[in-house]
């Protein structure tokens, strides 16, 4: 036997007695060797695949490998791979194969050699593996309560989106609630009722989440919520508070219905922090600040945010807590008749008393309350406060008066309504003839056709039905022939320019004259001036209503007035104390231009706030203080501190004070500042006004100042 054949022997008793299976295919694929092992591993014999296709390949493996032989033939070298392969009885196994070319006797490549490893096995136990490392990673980052993340998956997942954020440019907020009176559950009901309580907290939260937002609880009774997906600043409320909606209805627990309320701290970037430290940090730190308010708050964190937008998220967090907390009053304004001033009605109009920014007016809150769901509740409130006070003072002697409460859109389209009024005055007791409801013009531009249905309905009960501001929405007699209201009421922005004003007394003329044609009354509204009075008197506008009467009072106080029948205007201005801005202690420099200049509030109620500026205009400055304008209504109370800043000859003054007077026209406020400085500090600023009014005097216009140089109403605008 030649050298040659010895080795070829020894190759091929290699090849037949090795432990792994090792298969030759020729160039069209058909099996042309097989040993031993890749009969044990796949069930057929030798006999039964030689000269025969590959038959190992299942169909969902088949173009992989057709590649990895296509590579070998072409003389490519390629590495090895896994992949599943098929036993003779269907069964797969999860193998490792190594790929070879073969060559014949010449040297040149003539089929494909594959060595197979059965790694099945091995396969299960990487399966195992994983299977214990996601259970091992499931409790290092899932609470153990809950199920949802927790602290750990939660400070690595806010790592990631303010990443996100910062390379986006774009908005992001952390809200961190804490469960109000969790401990005095817990501690009374026991820890187990308490755990499920938790639970379920975990998922309302997580059902109220938004697409991407991130939900986890980090402590006891503390969750966190990443919010993203923000497109601006308006929808950061709406989203926050649709969490804070989950609060709503009661858990049932065991059989206990367990009424819960929570306390939040909200940041934003990047407004209020730049790394995953300052970002919890200040959550926490407005969360703080909510708890020293009192339960059931929610403040924002956000050094930047100017006062308006401060103010704006405030109230409607508050919003809940005023309506469940009685801080929405009911005071009436009296109507009298235009020939004799006697009182022959009142309109009841809400107010919020807020602890920190003062009474609130409708026109700041109403619209927040459609927003929140809370219309219904407030103007139930109202409705059933105005007619019960209505009947006491019938029942007390007085001759009955017709009270007008203003009807929301919102709560006018709900489907109970009606059957709400009737009930209220059947409680109340009140006679649908005493009771007017004042719906807004601009409500009928929708759902027109359900509005007059309602509207009918109403007048079936024998309820008025009046337009509110008439004149500023669409309009027409059309409007007037359809609704058939028994009252008009012209809106207060015709009447302030009256009789001087020609366009807007023509306006109020017509109306009137075209009223009388359908037999409607008219009220005029915002009456502030005796020559408003009298030049409406001689139109014979039927009732005026304003502060040249009175100014919207307490029961109490309307009960005095309806002790006296006739409301007299000498004494409704008597009353009218004058703002106090003229008392002086320093000089002032009065501007024939305003002066622009930024306002924050540092201090409200004893706590700090980081609140960016806002822009004002200053109508006077001096040693002592200054006048300033706002289009941000702010309560004048000791415990309200404000900066201003401005810049006068080139330099930077800032200066902090308290408000001491304050009064409205036109919706822009203005505003009496007493400065809280050092001597020190107002010899500095005295020697700087000195130079200014010196240089006014010479030149009247200063470049080193920044005065304004458009109206007063597009600055605000």
């Amino acid at each position: 036997m030649s050298d040659w054949e010895q080795v070829k022997q020894n190759y091929e008793s290699l090849i037949q007695n090795n432990p792994l299976p090792i298969i030759i295919l020729d160039k069209n694929m058909n099996v042309i060797h097989w040993n031993e092992a890749a009969e044990n591993m796949f069930g057929w014999k030798l006999n039964e695949v030689i000269g025969k296709p590959y038959p190992i390949i299942p169909d969902f493996e088949k173009e992989k490998f057709e590649k990895a032989f296509a590579q070998v033939l072409n003389g490519q070298s390629i590495m090895g791979f896994e992949g599943k392969r098929k036993r003779k009885d269907g069964s797969l196994l999860d193998t490792s194969v190594f790929p070879l070319p073969w060559f014949d006797s010449s040297g040149k490549i003539a089929g494909y050699v594959a060595i197979i490893r059965d790694i099945t096995e091995i396969k299960k136990m990487e399966k195992e593996l994983e299977h214990q490392k996601d259970k091992i990673e499931r409790i290092a980052y899932s609470d153990y309560l809950t199920g949802i993340p927790n602290r750990l998956l939660f400070e690595m997942q806010l790592e990631k989106n303010l990443h996100k954020a910062k390379m986006n440019q774009s908005l992001l907020a952390l809200m961190i609630l804490n469960l109000d009176d969790f401990k005095f559950i817990n501690d009374t009901l026991g820890p187990k009722i308490g755990d499920k309580l938790l639970k379920d907290v975990a998922i309302r939260l997580t059902r109220a989440r938004m697409l991407d937002d991130f939900v986890a609880r980090i402590s006891g009774d503390e969750f966190a919520i990443i919010i993203t997906n923000i497109n601006n600043m308006e929808e950061i409320n709406d989203i926050c508070q649709q969490y804070i909606n989950i609060f709503q209805w009661p858990f049932i627990i065991d059989g206990y219905e367990i009424f819960l309320t929570t306390t939040a701290g909200i940041c934003l970037y990047p407004y209020g922090a730049e790394s995953v430290y300052t970002f919890i940090q200040n959550a926490d730190l407005a969360l703080a600040r909510a708890k020293e308010i009192g339960k059931n708050n929610i403040e924002i964190f956000s050094p930047t945010m100017n006062v308006g937008a401060y103010k704006k998220f405030t109230l409607q967090n508050d919003l809940r807590k005023a309506v469940q907390e009685n801080e929405i009053v009911v005071v009436y304004q009296p109507k009298v008749s235009s020939e004799t001033y006697t009182i022959i009605g009142a309109e009841a109009l809400a107010r919020w008393k807020h602890p920190q920014w003062g009474m609130i007016s409708p026109m700041e809150f109403i619209l927040l309350a459609e927003k929140t769901g809370f219309i219904h509740t407030i103007g139930n409130q109202v409705l059933l406060e105005a007619c019960k006070q209505n009947k006491k003072w019938q029942e007390e002697g007085f001759p009955p008066i017709k009270v007008s409460v203003n009807i929301s859109p919102i709560q006018l389209l709900h489907p109970d309504f009606v059957n709400h009024v009737e009930n209220v005055l059947f409680s109340t007791g009140l006679s649908p003839q005493w009771l007017e409801l004042e719906i807004t013009e601009t409500a009928w531009l929708k759902n027109e056709s359900e509005m007059i249905a309602k509207i009918e309905q109403l007048r079936s009960l024998g309820i008025g039905i009046a337009i509110d501001d008439y004149g500023t929405g669409y309009s027409s007699l059309s409007y007037l022939k359809k609704l058939r209201p028994d009252t008009v009421k012209i809106d207060r922005s015709f009447i302030q320019e009256i009789p001087n004003d020609l366009e807007n007394t023509e306006i109020v003329t017509a109306v009137i004259n075209l009223a009388k044609k359908l037999n409607v009354k008219v009220v005029a509204e915002g009456v502030e001036t005796k020559e408003q009075a009298s030049y409406l008197c001689n139109l014979h506008c039927n009732e005026l209503q304003g502060y040249y009467f009175s100014k919207p009072i307490p029961a109490d106080e309307f009960k005095l007035l309806l002790k006296k029948g006739i409301c007299s205007p000498e004494a409704a201005l008597q009353k009218t104390v004058k703002p106090v801005q003229n008392r002086r202690k320093f000089f002032r420099i009065a501007l024939e231009r305003p002066l622009i200049g930024e306002m924050t509030i540092t201090s409200i109620a004893g706590k700090s706030v980081q609140l960016g500026m806002t822009k004002i205009l200053i109508e006077d400055i001096g040693p002592g203080g200054l006048r300033f304008l706002s289009n941000i209504k702010l309560p004048a109370r000791k415990d309200l501190i404000l900066k201003i800043k401005t810049v006068i000859l080139g330099q930077e003054v800032e200066v902090n004070g308290i408000l001491v007077w304050m009064k409205e026209k036109d919706n822009i406020q203005q505003y009496g500042l007493q400065f809280i400085i050092s001597e020190n500090e107002r010899t500095i600023l005295t020697s700087i006004l000195n130079q200014f009014q010196s240089k006014l005097r010479n030149s009247g216009v200063l470049t080193t100042c920044s005065f304004l140089t458009t109206s007063i109403q597009k600055f605000f605008m």
